[in-house]
């Protein structure tokens, strides 16, 4: 029987501040800076299905009825303060992680959507937190009678244009959007995988500083390798590990013809 994969898209509004209860204000300020203050996000949650096709009707689930049951749980966190008018956040932060782990514990806890895959949950078009179906028992963790992610991955988009003095520029791109994943348990302490304040700065550092608005065919970097997407990832793989908190998990770059590369930190093999 075919299997395939489903995913709805629904977009909802809420807010909510970053504190730790048993930090001072100080402290809290320190490390969430200006997530401590009250603030909104306009969410987009992507539920993905993943299920056997059904012969008789060709779908996994009907597309409808997926549609309300996503829009049955967000109906409890739509156009609320997650602090506030919610029961889930009592003990946890609700940053991006935490807010899709509660999610993924409510779609799980229906009948209708055991087959869930993964969920995606975009804070902004620049972050988004992303949870996925552990493949193996040493990755899970138990949710009640059945296994959930024990890690989540945290993604942050960053924007560049480059220059080149060579044909570099027709094989990259002028434009590119680099898209860097990190995975990592859900610290208790803070609610996050990575602290993306201290992630802004490598990425500033490394990537903003050295290379937007730059002429890339002159950074010592290509000088004895040619100026490619796949290269590029590669160079920029070493400069971005050291992350604050998990641990680099894939870098994707795309240019403005849709041309995308994703890298994971796995060497080429050269036959």
């Amino acid at each position: 029987m075919a299997h395939s994969t489903l995913t709805k898209r629904i977009e909802f509004s809420a807010s909510h501040f970053y504190r730790n209860p048993d930090w001072d204000e100080a402290r809290n300020k320190q490390v969430f800076g200006a997530c401590y203050q009250e603030h909104g996000h306009n969410y987009l949650l992507e539920v993905t299905l993943d299920g056997r096709v059904d012969p008789v009707t060709g779908m996994i689930i009907n597309l409808y009825d997926l549609k309300h049951i996503v829009t049955d749980v967000l109906e409890e966190f739509d156009h609320k303060h997650l602090n506030l008018d919610t029961p889930y956040f009592e003990h946890l932060i609700p940053t991006t992680e935490n807010l899709a782990l509660v999610l993924w514990r409510k779609f799980r806890d229906r009948p209708e959507t055991q087959d869930l895959c993964s969920i995606r949950l975009f804070e902004g078009k620049d972050l988004w937190a992303e949870l996925t179906t552990p493949k193996t028992p040493e990755s899970s963790t138990f949710i009640g009678d059945y296994p959930g992610p024990s890690e989540a991955r945290i993604s942050r988009r960053y924007s560049l244009n480059i220059n080149s003095s060579t044909d570099a520029i027709h094989t990259l791109g002028s434009h590119l959007t680099v898209d860097v994943s990190v995975d990592g348990t859900i610290e208790s302490s803070t609610g996050r995988v990575t602290d993306i304040t201290v992630l802004d700065e490598l990425v500033d550092t490394h990537l903003l500083q050295r290379f937007d608005g730059k002429d890339v065919s002159q950074d010592p970097a290509f000088q004895s390798q040619p100026m490619t997407l796949l290269t590029f990832t590669q160079t920029l793989w070493p400069l971005l590990e050291p992350v604050s908190g998990g641990q680099l998990a894939k870098i994707t770059i795309q240019n403005q013809d849709h041309t995308q590369v994703e890298y994971s930190g796995t060497p080429l093999v050269v036959p």
